[in-house]
């Protein structure tokens, strides 16, 4: 009867281990990629790549980071608009900056989702820059931030 009872606990354990454990990382990863209900937030969510040296809408993880030639990202948003960036770094350690803007230097570790809110106030293209040296191409890695004006208006072509 002790045998029996000892199976038993030891299946139990077996059972919340290979779906219990699994099913509360799954919950736990959605309550983070969440944003809040804030009327107007316009939310950019970025991946940091050393290999290529960019920053790109695509989701890059693992099972794709070889073989994936990701875009580089060019995000547009209004003079005025409540931005929030969800940024994360597909490998190594990296920095999230606007100078022009006064965003950041930010910190991107890998593993982690940082979030960086501000609100433009000139339209303009504004350079995105890595301020972490985070590999060979380094020197190449960027994106641009186009913000528009407050009516969707492209900025003037003299910027």
């Amino acid at each position: 009867m002790t045998s029996w009872r000892m199976e038993s606990a030891a299946t139990l354990l077996v059972l919340v281990t290979l779906i219990g454990i699994p099913l509360w990382v799954r919950s736990e990863e959605a309550a983070a990629s969440r944003v809040p209900d804030e009327p107007g937030l316009h939310v950019i969510e970025i991946t940091a790549v050393a290999a290529g040296g960019i920053f790109t809408f695509e989701d890059v993880v693992g099972h794709n980071y070889w073989r994936l030639t990701p875009a580089v990202a060019r995000p547009v948003v209004r003079v005025g608009e409540k931005v929030l960036f969800r940024l994360r770094s597909a490998d190594v350690i990296h920095g999230f900056s606007i100078p022009e803007l006064q965003v950041g230097p930010i910190v991107i570790e890998p593993g982690y989702v940082t979030e960086v809110r501000f609100e433009p106030t000139e339209a303009g293209e504004f350079l995105i820059q890595c301020v972490f040296r985070c590999g060979g191409c380094h020197e190449e890695m960027f994106a641009v931030l186009e913000v528009r004006g407050p009516n969707g208006e492209p900025p003037p072509e003299d910027m």
